[in-house]
């Protein structure tokens, strides 16, 4: 008998997810994984993670300055983070959530505010993962995904109210 992967929860995770989950209760879930992911990668990153951070950040920086998306720098940056907490099943539960709230917030990240308080809370996350301060990690984390969360969701009562 093989054992269970990660991956082989994703596909029904995905369907139970959408079927019938409010948004709300998806980016709750993420409010709550995700902080502690941060936590864990601030004990766990390495120097090599630590350096793609940078390079993706600069990479995100670059793109906002432009006015260009940064959907994948942004998208890479969370993933990083969740391979530094060393739980592949909090990874693939993270991808599968990431996955569910893409289009929602892709769209919220396309905004000019938006971005320029995405960097900076990349910037914070970043910083505390460099002082390995898992304390500091973990808020900086929940801040970020917390205005997301409430971005997301100003988005959708927004697209849904009559004209």
């Amino acid at each position: 008998m093989r054992q269970a992967q990660p991956d082989d929860l994703a596909g029904p995770l995905t369907s139970f997810i959408t079927r019938g989950h409010h948004i709300a209760d998806v980016i709750d879930v993420r409010e709550l994984i995700e902080p502690a992911v941060a936590e864990r990668a601030a004990k766990n990153i390495t120097a090599e993670e630590l350096a793609e951070l940078r390079g993706i950040l600069a990479a995100q920086e670059e793109k906002v300055a432009v006015g260009e998306s940064y959907v994948e720098e942004d998208s890479r940056f969370h993933e990083v983070i969740g391979a530094a907490a060393r739980n592949e099943l909090l990874v693939t539960v993270l991808g599968v959530i990431w996955d569910v709230l893409r289009a929602s917030r892709d769209e919220w990240l396309q905004t000019e505010k938006r971005a320029h308080e995405s960097l900076e809370a990349h910037r914070r996350i970043l910083a505390s993962l460099e002082r390995h301060d898992p304390t500091a990690a973990r808020a900086a984390a929940a801040e970020h995904i917390r205005a997301v969360g409430e971005g997301i969701l100003n988005l959708i009562k927004a697209e849904v109210k009559p004209a």
